[in-house]
């Protein structure tokens, strides 16, 4: 029998512009007193996008080369539905960059546990 986690939004979506330069960092934090526990993170540009996600005052978002690692999660293109991680307690730092010399936008939204 397959475990299944409902999600709740427990703060208002943030859209970060991603170019090839990481962005400035921005903090999500939650509405009311319930304690953030995980991010949905979309990107529905056509091409891949680096985020990077910290306490506070996350550190350059990069995009992982061959043969390089990087710490950042790598966002899978046009997104359908937005990927679920998990995240540091109560407001969280996220930066974001995107490959190439493209141009667009992700979103960031806090999320709860439903139960």
């Amino acid at each position: 029998m397959a475990n299944t986690t409902v999600f709740r939004v427990n703060g208002p979506t943030t859209c970060i512009a991603v170019t090839s330069a990481s962005s400035t960092a921005l903090t999500c934090t939650p509405i009311g007193r319930d304690q953030i526990n995980y991010a949905g993170l979309l990107n529905t540009n056509s091409f891949p996008v680096a985020v990077t996600i910290a306490p506070t005052s996350a550190g350059a978002a990069v995009l992982p080369t061959a043969g390089n690692t990087s710490t950042s999660i790598v966002l899978g293109v046009a997104m359908p539905y937005p990927m679920v991680v998990a995240v540091p307690p109560n407001s969280f730092s996220v930066t974001a960059i995107s490959s190439g010399a493209n141009t667009g936008s992700i979103y960031v939204t806090p999320m709860a546990d439903q139960s």
